[in-house]
Parts: C-alpha cells; sequence; structure tokens
C-alpha cells in the first residue's frame, strides 16, 4: 500500500504538542542538527513575516499497522526533519531569533535574539504568527519500505546528500543492516571522531563488506553502493555477516577507551576492524599499548621505539592518503600485524608469536 493524502494542514503549536508522538529518526531519514543555527532562526523568521513554506512529508500510521513503524509512534518524518527541529526548539525557548531579526511591517518593534517567551510576553499576536502557522504536512500512508525510501531520495534529489545517506536510503535488506552495525555500542562509546554526517554508516557499511566477502575491499562509494543492491535480497548472508561484524565489534570495544584518542579518525576503523578481529583473544589486551607505542612511533612522538626501526613507516603512511582502495587496507593491516608481532616479542609478553 501506498498512498499520499494532502489533509489540512494543522498548526505548528499542533504538532509541537504531538512532538513526542513523531520518529524524527526512521532509518531513511539523514542525521539531525545539520543546520546551523542561522539556519533555523531564517525559518522562524520566515514564519514570523509571513513567508510560505515548503511541504513537509511525514509516515502517517495513525490509520495502518505498518511494519515500518519501529518507534512505535503515530508518525515518522520522511522530509522536512531539520525544519520541524527548528520550529520545536523555538517553541521550547531553546533558541532565540537572529540577533539580525527585522519585522518588516514594523522595523520599531525591537524583536532581535529575543525567546518565543519573551516575545509572547511583547505581542500575543506575533508570538501566534509562530503557534498557528500551518505546516504544510502531507500524509504518507504506507507499508512498504521501498517506497518511502524511494519517497525520501526524490524528495531530497536537489540536495547534497552524503553518500551514507544516500545509501541508506536505498531499496532492500543492507540498508536496515548497517544501520544496525552503526547502532554498535562500539560506535558511540569508543571512536572520537565526528559522525554528523553519517560516517558511523559509512564505516559499518565498509566493514559489513569485508565480512560479506570474507575479505578485504575497496571501501569507495560506488562499490559500497553495489554491495547493498547485490545483497538486496539476501536475507541470509546479510544476517550471518551482521552477526561476524557484533562478535568483531565487541572485540574492539575490549581494545578501545571510552572516545578513545587512537579512534580520531574514521578512516582507520576498518583496517583497525581487520586487525584486531583476527588477534586471538589472549592477545587482546596487548592491542592498545602497542597502537599508543606505534603511533606515537609513526607520528615522529618517539623516535627511540628500536622495535619499530625495520616497519615501513613511509609506506604506512602512504596508505593512509587513500583509505578506501583495497591496496591501502591490506598494506595497513600487513604492516600493524608485523609490527605487532615485533612489538610482542620484545616486551616478553610471554605470549606466542
Amino acid at each position: 500500500m501506498f498512498e499520499v493524502q494532502h489533509q489540512q494542514f494543522k498548526s505548528a503549536r499542533w504538532w509541537f504538542a504531538r512532538r513526542k508522538q513523531i520518529d524524527t529518526s526512521p532509518q531513511y531519514q539523514r542525521k539531525g542538527n545539520l543546520w546551523k543555527l542561522e539556519d533555523r532562526q531564517s525559518l522562524i523568521d520566515t514564519m514570523i513575516n509571513g513567508y510560505d513554506m515548503p511541504k513537509l512529508y511525514f509516515a502517517d500510521f495513525t490509520t495502518i499497522k505498518s511494519k515500518l513503524n519501529e518507534a512505535g509512534l503515530r508518525y515518522a518524518v520522511v522530509d522536512g526533519k531539520q525544519r520541524l527541529e527548528a520550529i520545536f526548539k523555538f517553541l521550547a525557548n531553546e533558541m532565540p531569533l537572529s540577533d539580525h531579526f527585522v519585522l518588516e511591517e514594523d522595523s520599531s518593534i525591537e524583536l532581535a535574539g529575543l525567546y518565543y517567551r519573551d516575545i509572547s510576553e511583547i505581542s500575543t499576536e506575533l508570538a501566534e504568527r509562530v503557534e498557528e502557522f500551518p505546516l504544510p504536512v502531507v500524509h504518507v500512508i504506507t507499508d512498504d519500505s521501498a517506497r518511502i525510501r524511494e519517497l525520501f531520495l526524490r524528495l531530497n534529489k536537489g540536495l547534497v546528500l552524503t553518500g551514507p545517506e544516500k545509501r541508506n536510503a536505498m531499496i532492500g535488506g543492507a540498508p536496515e543492516v548497517i544501520s544496525e552495525i552503526a547502532a554498535h555500542d562500539f560506535f558511540s562509546s569508543s571512536t572520537s571522531y565526528k559522525s554528523d554526517r553519517g560516517q558511523d554508516l559509512n564505516n559499518a557499511a565498509k566493514i559489513l563488506a569485508f565480512e560479506l566477502n570474507n575479505n578485504l575491499t575497496d571501501t569507495k562509494r560506488k562499490y559500497l553502493d553495489k554491495i547493498v543492491s547485490d545483497y538486496r535480497d539476501n536475507v541470509d548472508s546479510l544476517e550471518y555477516s551482521k552477526m561476524k561484524v557484533y562478535q568483531n565489534l565487541d572485540k574492539l570495544s575490549l581494545v578501545f577507551g571510552k572516545k578513545d584518542k587512537i579512534l580520531r579518525s574514521a578512516g582507520s576503523i576498518p583496517a583497525f576492524y581487520w586487525f584486531v578481529r583476527d588477534v586471538e583473544l589472549d592477545r587482546i589486551r596487548f592491542i592498545r599499548p602497542f597502537l599508543e607505542s606505534f603511533y606515537r612511533y609513526i607520528g615522529n612522538e618517539d623516535n627511540n621505539i628500536e622495535v619499530f626501526r625495520d616497519i615501513s613507516v613511509d609506506e604506512y603512511k602512504r596508505a593512509l592518503r587513500s583509505v578506501n582502495d583495497r591496496w591501502s587496507h591490506s598494506l595497513r593491516v600487513e604492516i600493524l600485524e608485523e609490527a605487532f608481532h615485533k612489538w610482542l616479542r620484545s616486551n616478553d609478553t610471554k605470549v606466542s608469536s
């Protein structure tokens, strides 16, 4: 079933009162808070000064039971998340008007920098321009994930979506598996890079590609998109590979600490994943101190670590410049394995090497 309904528009206040019944982060969505403060303030300026607003698209679960309603709420945002979040932040007094705001019909009324509560005290009529603004919400009635992902892509056709955002909205079972992998505690707890444009999803797709191929692969966007397309209906392979990824991410969580400084580069994750994947459990506890020493050495912070003298540091650095090439993944893992074995022997860890 797939039906688009243009119902009578409800006010911003009506939707704000029901904000807890709106899922703003369904799987096909881009991550929130991408708008800068100025962008959000500009939208409120638009509302107060009486300009129009583009349509918002909500999946409406009030009339049918849908497998898409994973959050168990009445609505889910298909398109318009940034606008909705801006309105809700303003009505919740979490952001003010711009310091440069001008009321076009009467510039003598000074509202610049004021919060919603302040405007309500100055002028009920002006506050109601936001409260009663008719949000142009289009209701989408469907239980078809392929159609709703296609709608999301079509609505965002003219926008600059990142590779992970587009991939996350593709058809088939792979986007869901990638999202589930990206939700693993390792990404939220251990990594220290920013992930506001889908970096976790990107790394999840890369390591899933490794497991699906049982080998290191290219991880450029074109190849990852092909993986998602090729495995769209291969549920068994996806589930089996997801299970292996979970097991290995559990291992990585044992290695790295909270917001670990070694994981501040998103591009390092796939190679670290494959390196840790094949380390025996009785050696896991030695990986973090080894990496600390290794990165001090290649960063020229400590040139006196004799054990790394014969390691191809220049080659490792060269590989870091092409982090999505198969040869780069392979070379970095190979160098890490060689350096780790030498480090173990030199530190007399009493672990057979």
